[in-house]
């Protein structure tokens, strides 16, 4: 509130000193300097543009390019940056290199980007103009001069984004044993953040290095025990099939049933799964579990009988309802997940004949999410065979790729039975 009262007090005082007809470059000076330490950089930028208009003294243009990037208008920024440095023959001036960088870099033109930034990191051996100057070398993939830049940077501020881009340049040249020395390295030195944790695991398992992770994730665990430590390290007991002491972890944490849930998902023990689903569903209401408890419990059926669906489906579809409500009231969109819980319905109630036509209705919203997506296109041709449409049927399993359908025996399966549909 109090910076729009300071807003529209410097637009009145603008207003006051253009009306008069007295310009005053002082008072402009002054409130525009005011403005743009206050962080209202449009105010700034208006200021020092009416300032260069009306004195065309060329400094008041690079405070209002200055301004104007602050805002995030590079394009007014990238004009006035240029007007500088061809008014006043000063190619080298920082401010504005930095702005034409920026700009650049927006327009994807990292050769101009890359030129300008060696131009001032000859003048700013700066931290920051390494990591941008290192990082557009990367895109170019002259990572000698990369690496030699983010190692830098790395080595001073340990800074996951640039570790990521450290271990791209390693296995890119094909030395996974320098990426995984260095991985372990800021693992044990520095842990890691949510996003890091779990790519170092995929890196492990990709490895074939799990003995280690669990050595490094073990220590993280112990020296700050969190539901998120103990989640990466039951992952990996649970992936070398030790249980019991993934189970053992799991239940120092009484409150929090997710751990509990994700243990017994990975065992495949889908009907203990079930039911921790629904528990985590009475306590917190999202209807995200409840489709999940149905999910789990159709997976603990070896022979599902036609009421035992029925009961799944009227699950599946109270969430739907629920997560319906939901959206609206968080003002959010559909997902990749809320179409995996459509499709799984339709497929459903196609399968078992319990209601073909609402089945495609609810593949169809799957589609409408995620039409990329092969499970659902063949769901969708699978409902119409089962509604005795096969020239339909086949004219939507025409869009599967060939070796998608071969590598899966069940599009296979339903390749050949809608193929040889007559009706």
């Amino acid at each position: 509130m109090l910076k729009k009262i300071l807003a529209l007090g410097f637009y009145l005082s603008m207003s006051i000193c253009v009306s008069a007809n007295a310009f005053s470059e002082d008072s402009y000076l002054m409130m525009s300097s005011d403005a743009f330490n206050r962080g209202d950089f449009a105010a700034a930028k208006d200021g020092y543009l009416t300032l260069y208009q009306q004195t065309k003294n060329i400094s008041y243009a690079k405070e209002a390019a200055i301004s104007a990037a602050n805002m995030g208008d590079l394009q007014t920024a990238a004009k006035l940056a240029l007007l500088y440095q061809n008014t006043t023959k000063n190619t080298n001036d920082l401010p504005t290199n930095k702005i034409l960088v920026d700009t650049y870099m927006k327009m994807g033109d990292t050769k101009k980007a890359i030129s300008l930034l060696e131009n001032i990191k000859k003048q700013e051996d700066s931290l920051p103009v390494n990591n941008v100057l290192g990082t557009l070398y990367l895109s170019e993939k002259n990572f000698d001069k990369a690496f030699s830049l983010l190692d830098n940077y790395y080595n001073q501020t340990h800074d996951e984004e640039a570790l990521g881009k450290l271990l791209m340049i390693y296995f890119t040249k094909n030395n996974p044993t320098a990426a995984l020395n260095l991985l372990k390295s800021h693992l044990q030195k520095y842990g890691c953040t949510d996003q890091l944790c779990q790519k170092s695991i995929d890196i492990f398992a990709r490895l074939n290095d799990i003995a280690d992770a669990e050595k490094i994730f073990q220590k993280i665990y112990e020296n700050s025990p969190t539901v998120e430590n103990a989640r990466y390290l039951i992952w990996i007991l649970a992936s070398q099939k030790k249980y019991k002491q993934a189970q053992d972890i799991a239940q120092k944490f009484p409150l929090n049933r997710h751990l509990l849930l994700e243990l017994y998902v990975v065992q495949k023990n889908f009907s203990a799964a079930s039911k921790q689903a629904g528990l985590i569903y009475q306590e917190k209401e999202n209807p995200k579990y409840l489709a999940l408890e149905a999910i789990y419990l159709f997976q603990s059926l070896k022979n599902p009988k036609i009421n035992q669906i029925k009961t799944i489906a009227e699950k599946l579809e109270k969430s739907i309802k629920e997560r319906k409500k939901e959206i609206i009231s968080f003002k959010e969109n559909l997902n990749s997940q809320d179409a995996f819980f459509y499709n799984f319905l339709g497929y459903m109630l196609i399968d078992y004949d319990v209601d073909i036509k609402k089945g495609i209705e609810y593949v169809k919203m799957a589609l409408d999410i995620d039409p990329s997506s092969i499970s659902y296109v063949d769901s969708l041709a699978w409902g119409y065979y089962k509604l005795g449409k096969c020239a339909e049927a086949k004219k939507i399993f025409a869009t599967i790729p060939d070796d998608q359908i071969q590598a899966e025996p069940e599009l296979k399966s339903h390749f050949e039975s809608i193929g040889a549909c007559q009706k």
